[in-house]
């Protein structure tokens, strides 16, 4: 085997392994926003204090419910990206 052919192999297993990090932080946070939508919220409250930005929903409601379908868009999107990965 060649050197590039061992570096192109290296690649594409690290690249999947990667990936497949991503997929389950995409589960993980789009089945945190599915459940709990308002913890989400808040986290991502948190993390924009930190950049001196202060982050209010103007309509509750609608922040929520809005929450919840982007995290199920997550949590199916990222399913895929691991299912495949795994084919």
């Amino acid at each position: 085997m060649s050197v590039s052919a061992f570096v192109v192999r290296v690649f594409i297993i690290t690249w999947k392994w990667g990936m497949g990090i991503v997929a389950v932080f995409g589960v993980g946070l789009g089945l945190l926003s599915l459940v709990n939508p308002q913890r989400s919220i808040r986290l991502y409250q948190a993390i924009m204090v930190r950049f001196n930005w202060r982050v209010t929903p103007i309509n509750a409601a609608q922040e929520l419910r809005n929450t919840r379908i982007l995290g199920s868009i997550l949590v199916l999107l990222s399913s895929v990206d691991a299912w495949l990965l795994t084919r």
